[in-house]
């Protein structure tokens, strides 16, 4: 049997790390609203309000990419990839608005904590998306 590639648990953690992040933050977001709502515009609620369907994708790819990974499967990878290019996608979405509206014109704890979903989204997405297909041979190990 093949060693995992140096890394392999980081990726795996990250994947974990999305799935938990996204459902805390949509919890959050219904119970607990002004912890997480950067602004208390109409238009930026009905926007956000359109996320929770395309983020609970991204959330179980990122799931089922974690067991995957870690059950030395295939589809592993392909869950992995797929989880990247939504978390970028989302990432975009979410950025254009914020920059659009001006969300971080000023920096509250609420616009901070949609800076940090931003980047994070949009630096580990391409992370994953990079880790997985550049060493797809060696993952790709199950059936």
């Amino acid at each position: 049997m093949i060693g995992r590639p140096r890394g392999f648990w980081v990726i795996v953690g990250l994947l974990l790390f999305a799935t938990v992040a996204t459902a805390l933050f949509w919890i959050a977001w219904f119970f607990i609203p002004n912890s997480v709502r950067a602004s208390d515009w109409e238009c930026y609620i009905v926007f956000e309000q359109a996320f929770p369907l395309a983020d609970a994708w991204m959330a179980i790819a990122a799931l089922i990419g974690a067991i995957g990974l870690w059950r030395r499967k295939d589809w592993g990878v392909l869950f992995g990839l797929l989880a990247g290019s939504a978390a970028i996608f989302l990432g975009l979405m979410d950025l254009l608005y914020d920059l659009e509206h001006g969300t971080f014109a000023k920096l509250t704890g609420e616009s901070l904590i949609e800076l940090v979903i931003v980047v994070l989204v949009l630096a580990l997405g391409p992370v994953v998306i990079t880790y997985l297909w550049t060493r797809r041979r060696q993952l790709g190990l199950g059936g």
